[in-house]
């Protein structure tokens, strides 16, 4: 039994595990194989999908499934399959049509289960595109028939709020979940997907009980993650309202923030039942 067995620890990338620049510190590559070898369980839960997702495999090597699609999908690496998921119904499309109308200058990416297929373009898309070094995959969202498991909207910081308030306002608010990944990005999601419902899922699954999981994450799609979570934790660089719903606050995505976690868990700073 190594310190840490019986410990899921699950965490955001995007400005959490990785810094600004989108790397991984070696001081977070040292601590997450100190964690494993420990006994702990470690993966990401992550807005990504796992086409996206799998670019991490060069850097770290989680030993658990990772929930991914903003938890609308449980990915086993080691199967290479998504082994639990939550999908949109048909009449999702009704969303698309009604942001497209009200918002013509925004982006559509459109989820299926192994490709993100761009349906409308514009330059936050295309800046997506290039970082995350997806394959071309162009089509009108009308005619993508396979099933879809989340859709992001992409525009200017300043239009999201826009968006948001649209989105909220309308028929399709109590039918799907809406959420906030990045200043730039406004998601659709199936009305059960959350980051938290995915992490509670994956403990499920590996017979982890809810007290021994810790979630951290920054951004506004990291919210239920933080608050579901046995230990919720905030990167010191996270949004107002996952600060205020964290046990704990550590240090900046910049500054080894999982290490610094997996060092205060170590350490009995932070306190696992």
């Amino acid at each position: 039994m190594g310190k840490f067995s019986g410990i899921l620890l699950c965490t955001d990338l995007d400005d959490t595990l990785l810094t600004t620049d989108k790397k991984i510190s070696a001081g977070n590559r040292r601590a997450i194989d100190y964690f494993q070898s420990e006994g702990g369980l470690f993966s990401f839960a992550t807005g990504r999908v796992p086409l996206g997702a799998r670019l991490m495999l060069d850097y770290i090597k989680p030993n658990a499934p990772m929930v991914c699609f903003n938890g609308g999908g449980i990915y086993d690496f080691a199967q290479k399959r998504l082994i639990w998921s939550a999908r949109l119904d048909k009449e999702a499309i009704k969303v698309l049509e009604f942001v497209e109308n009200r918002f013509p200058q925004a982006g559509i990416e459109v989820c299926t289960e192994d490709r993100i297929y761009f349906a409308k373009l514009n330059s936050v898309v295309w800046e997506h595109k290039r970082l995350e070094k997806l394959p071309d995959m162009f089509a009108d969202y009308h005619d993508i028939n396979e099933p879809w498991m989340k859709v992001l909207f992409m525009t200017e910081p300043e239009d999201v709020p826009k968006v948001k308030a649209s989105l909220l306002e309308s028929e399709f608010a109590e039918r799907y979940s809406f959420v906030r990944s990045s200043p730039n990005y406004y998601e659709l999601l199936p009305k059960c997907a959350s980051k938290g419902e995915g992490l509670m899922q994956l403990a499920d699954i590996l017979n982890i009980p809810r007290e021994k999981t810790i979630g951290v994450g920054d951004n506004e799609n990291d919210l239920t993650l933080v608050k579901m979570a046995g230990v919720g934790i905030a990167v010191a660089n996270a949004v107002d309202m996952v600060r205020r719903a964290a046990d704990y606050i550590t240090v900046d995505n910049n500054s080894s923030a999982i290490a610094a976690v997996i060092d205060a868990v170590e350490r009995g700073r932070i306190k696992i039942k």
